[in-house]
């Protein structure tokens, strides 16, 4: 969390993972530049950090990578030094440190986000996943079918619209399971292109298309022993979804440009903020597939349907979180912050609250957080419940555009947040839609 909050916001592109094998899969991905900089823990689930560090450094030598650990030993600290680390940070991290690794080891590959493309990838290797917070007894409901369902080996669905904590929600699954400690790999079936899914997600071996010079194993491999997330597992490609439904059922697969088949001890958890059973109906998703990986099904409720004391858990707890990494204190809520917390829908649900928190804590200089201090965004939201156009606006654009805006933000709500809906609602283009909402509400 550290990371994508202070280097997001210098520019850097933080990408997370919660095992080693998912993060080696993905340096060994032939389109994935390699990183800036890398911070590995050094206990991971699966593979530890001084395994993790030696695969980096024999895939690419150059690499410069920064361990932590919250367990110093003058053992580790010589043998990773010794395998090429190029530094030893000892927990709890705080933003000087991490800041003065960046600029010590990846400062000359930095570009200020407007002055030119985006700055190289910087990895953060995680061995302690976050964790639902708030157990209100509708979320501690939820968790209480989530173990039981970890302690069965059936696939299991997570319903949920974005933000929700979906893959939050798997890893729980996953670390109260009998695989626990074993690879958990993450897919996001939304992010990876149709002609690279087979490729990803069951591997190839060497020869089998032009570039593959060596045989790599697929996800499914990745996970053997463990846990694999397909998350908005409704973008798998309808030809492959045939080979998908093969291993849902016998749990074997075959590499792209192999005959051979392969046993995998694979769980298979999958999550979706689409409606499967209306691609099932449209023909966009195989009804025999469904079944298979919605045996065991889950739904989290958006943000706007939980409970207030849920919500002010959540406020409370990311408050605190998030201003003890910044190193302030935990501001006092003034009254107008809880009011536009509550008018609020959060679209965007958890995701979009924790995001509004951080950014009000850093311009927060009061010692309470009032609903100023939040993303002009989410403040104007509250006041589009009814139009008005005042007589001073400047020009007839002005008027059409204040109207457009009142009335998209007026069908989302009516929807509930359900962006989908509310696009039908106004019989708009779906895409042009989330451009026009991106337009009016950058936050969401």
């Amino acid at each position: 969390m550290i990371f994508s909050k202070i280097l997001g916001e210098k520019g850097w592109d933080i990408r997370h993972f919660s095992t080693a094998e998912d993060a080696l899969a993905e340096a060994a991905a032939p389109s994935r530049p390699a990183p800036a900089l890398i911070f590995l823990d050094i206990r991971l689930p699966g593979m530890d950090g001084i395994e993790a560090l030696e695969r980096f450094m024999k895939g690419n030598p150059s690499l410069k990578i920064v361990m932590m650990t919250a367990y110093q030993t003058v053992e580790s600290v010589i043998k990773a030094m010794k395998l090429g680390a190029a530094d030893y940070l000892v927990k709890p991290l705080n933003p000087e440190m991490v800041l003065r690794a960046v600029e010590k080891y990846a400062s000359g590959r930095a570009v200020a986000p407007e002055a030119g493309p985006r700055p190289a990838r910087v990895t953060a290797l995680r061995g302690e996943p976050d964790v639902f917070a708030a157990l209100t007894e509708q979320m501690t409901g939820i968790l209480g079918v989530a173990e039981k369902f970890a302690h069965t080996d059936g696939n299991v669905l997570i319903l949920g619209e974005s933000g929700t904590g979906k893959e939050l929600l798997a890893h729980y699954i996953h670390q109260k399971s009998a695989r626990a400690g074993k690879p958990f790999i993450v897919v996001d079936c939304a992010s990876i292109p149709e002609s690279l899914f087979e490729s990803e997600l069951f591997g190839y071996e060497k020869g089998a298309f032009t570039g593959a010079e060596s045989p790599k194993a697929g996800r499914f491999e990745l996970a053997d022993g463990g846990t694999l997330f397909l998350d908005e597992i409704g973008n798998v490609p309808m030809p492959l979804q045939a080979k998908m439904l093969r291993f849902a059922e016998d749990r074997t697969l075959s590499r792209l440009g192999s005959k051979k088949t392969l046993a995998m001890d694979v769980r298979l958890i999958s999550a979706t903020n689409a409606d499967l059973k209306k691609l099932v109906d449209k023909g966009h998703f195989r009804e025999d597939l469904y079944y298979r990986v919605s045996a065991l099904t889950l739904h989290l409720p958006p943000l706007r349907n939980r409970k207030t004391e849920e919500k002010e858990f959540l406020v409370r707890y990311f408050l605190k979180t998030h201003s003890e990494a910044l190193n302030k204190p935990v501001p006092a809520i003034h009254q107008s912050a809880w009011d536009l917390i509550g008018k609020y829908i959060w679209p965007g649900n958890v995701r979009e609250l924790e995001n509004a928190l951080y950014s009000a804590i850093l311009i927060c200089d009061t010692g309470a957080l009032e609903a100023a201090h939040f993303p002009v965004g989410i403040q104007s939201y509250s006041k589009a419940s009814e139009p008005s156009i005042e007589s001073n606006d400047k020009s007839l654009r002005d008027i059409l555009k204040k109207v457009e805006r009142e009335q998209i933000l007026s069908a989302l709500n009516e929807a509930g947040g359900n962006k989908k809906k509310a696009s039908e609602t106004l019989d708009m283009d779906y895409k042009s839609f989330l451009n026009k909402l991106k337009e009016f509400l950058p936050e969401v």
